[in-house]
C-alpha cells in the first residue's frame, strides 16, 4: 500500500450516505480522545507476531496510533472521512503518519488485496460480513481482536456473548472471550489466534 491513502470508489450502496453523514456528524461534534483499546495490550501480551495490522471501522483510533508508536504499520479503515482526517492529523502531530495508511471504505466492503495481517482489530463494531473478511485475512500465527456490543437477543449491530467465537471459521484458537460491562453497556470481547 502506498503512502497515499486510498479512498473508496464506485457507487455507494443504499444507506451508505446516511451512515457516512451520521458518523461524520458524530465525529465533528465530539472532541477526539485517541485512547487505545485494551485489545492492543492483550495482543502484545499474547505474542503479537511481526507484520501489518488492519483495523476495521477504526474511527479516531487510539489503537491505530498506539500500534504505530510501537513500530507497526497499520491499515485503518473507516467510512468517515472526518474521523480519518482527525486520526491522520494526530498521527502527523505524533510523528508516526508514515506508519498509518488511512482508507475510507465500509468495513464489510473493504478489499484487502493479497495482504495478510498479524493483527485484525475491530472494536465496538459488528457486521457479519466484516467479521468474515477479518477472519479470512489473519496471517497464520496472527491474531483477531474483536469487540461488539452485546445483547441477550441478537439484533443489528449486536451479538450474544459467545457468538464471536461461535462464528470463527476453523483454524482459530480462542485465547480469551469475555463479557465486559461498563456502566449500562455490555460488550463481548474476543482474542483468537489463527493456527492454520
Amino acid at each position: 500500500m502506498s503512502r497515499n491513502d486510498r479512498a473508496r470508489s464506485g457507487g455507494a450502496p443504499p444507506g451508505r450516505d446516511r451512515d457516512l453523514l451520521r458518523w461524520n456528524a458524530r465525529y465533528a461534534d465530539e472532541p477526539p480522545r485517541f485512547r487505545p483499546h485494551p485489545l492492543v495490550d492483550a495482543a502484545f501480551d499474547a505474542g503479537l507476531p511481526q507484520g501489518l495490522v488492519l483495523e476495521l471501522a477504526c474511527g479516531r483510533s487510539g489503537s491505530a496510533l498506539a500500534l504505530a508508536r510501537r513500530g507497526r504499520s497499520v491499515v485503518a479503515v473507516d467510512i468517515s472521512d472526518v474521523a480519518l482526517r482527525q486520526l491522520g492529523a494526530e498521527a502527523e502531530r505524533c510523528g508516526i503518519r508514515d506508519r498509518l495508511h488511512l482508507v475510507q471504505a465500509e468495513a464489510q466492503a473493504f478489499d484487502t488485496g493479497a495482504n495478510r495481517f498479524a493483527l485484525v482489530l475491530a472494536t465496538l463494531y459488528w457486521d457479519p460480513a466484516a467479521f468474515r473478511i477479518g477472519c479470512a485475512v489473519v496471517a497464520p500465527g496472527g491474531l483477531l481482536g474483536w469487540e461488539a456490543l452485546a445483547a441477550t437477543q441478537p439484533r443489528r449491530f449486536r451479538v450474544r456473548h459467545g457468538e464471536l467465537s461461535a462464528q470463527l471459521p476453523g483454524g482459530f484458537q480462542v485465547l480469551s472471550e469475555e463479557l465486559v460491562r461498563t456502566g449500562t453497556r455490555a460488550t463481548t470481547r474476543l482474542l483468537a489466534r489463527a493456527t492454520a
